[in-house]
């Protein structure tokens, strides 16, 4: 029937033109049309899911370190939320690693919103510059708590300024695991690796200079 369709549709096609026109035919492509095909994305999946659980077997067998799978997740989409446990469960089953859901709030977040997220983080990076921003309510026993923040405040006891970041550091102190100073961490460490970037930077350069002059002298 398909055929005979065809052919039909062809030899009017091919028709001279004054007597090429379209005639109403009352057919159904239903009885016409082969049977669906559907395909089943779940054993597509199991089938990705077991090489890849075996290549990163090898991979770890080869002395290599373990994949580790980082989510960042925008928004309180339901969806969302969904799709990144669904991930999380997969790299689990296939050997790879997968701690993080990034949240981002700003200095103009009330504060209990950002409560919210915060004591129930591991991990509170705050560079918001606002003294005082997180205090031991918000953090959650054994959280690192890094401070980005530089603020210069007037000293009570001096009257010269003195610089503090976002956390109210004597009172965290108490609860976090881990802390760092403002001023003696970041700032230092920032400085410090900016050094060492540019060496690293400086030595990818000579090496980049030295293959060039490899491949110039083998090709003469």
């Amino acid at each position: 029937a398909a055929t005979s369709l065809t052919s039909a549709l062809a030899s009017g096609l091919l028709q001279p033109a004054h007597s090429c026109f379209l005639r109403p035919h009352p057919f159904h492509l239903a009885a016409v049309r082969d049977e669906v095909v559907v395909t089943s994305g779940r054993k597509l999946a199991q089938q990705f899911k077991q090489e890849v659980r075996q290549e990163v077997e090898e991979w770890v067998a080869s002395g290599n370190k373990r994949p580790h799978l980082s989510v960042i997740l925008v928004g309180e989409n339901p969806a969302s939320h969904s799709y990144v446990l669904d991930k999380t469960r997969a790299a689990a089953d296939m050997g790879m690693n997968s701690d993080a859901t990034v949240t981002i709030s700003h200095r103009y977040t009330p504060k209990e919103q950002l409560k919210k997220h915060t004591i129930f983080a591991d991990i509170v990076i705050s560079a918001a510059g606002i003294p005082n921003l997180i205090t031991s309510d918000m953090i959650k026993e054994g959280a690192a708590v890094i401070d980005v923040g530089i603020n210069r405040v007037h000293d009570p006891i001096t009257p010269k300024p003195k610089l503090v970041g976002d956390v109210d550091f004597e009172g965290v102190r108490e609860k976090a695991g881990y802390i760092t100073p403002v001023p003696g961490c970041v700032g230092p460490m920032t400085v410090a690796m900016l050094m060492k970037n540019t060496i690293i930077v400086l030595r990818l350069e000579e090496r980049e200079v030295l293959e060039s002059k490899k491949l110039r002298v083998a090709a003469n």
